[in-house]
């Protein structure tokens, strides 16, 4: 494992959890301000989101399948 994939899997976390509060928070706004239809949009895009940012942070760990198989590849090159 090299630093700087561990680094990149630092900062993709840390981007992942500001992102998270940051949507917490819009969510929480959204309820209280806006209707019942634009609430449930808000969250089920809040849902993707972290859905999707949480996939994005594990293909950056350094010992994911992804990265093992990235790394065989640049190998074999």
């Amino acid at each position: 494992m090299r630093s700087s994939q561990m680094e990149i899997y630092f900062w993709s976390s840390v981007l992942y959890y500001i992102v998270f509060g940051v949507a917490s928070i819009a969510i929480i706004i959204s309820t209280d301000a806006l209707g019942i239809s634009w609430t449930l949009i808000a969250v089920v895009g809040y849902i993707t989101l972290i859905y999707t940012l949480n996939i994005w942070r594990r293909r950056r760990h350094p010992r994911s399948v992804y990265q093992i198989k990235l790394a065989q590849r640049r190998s074999d090159d």
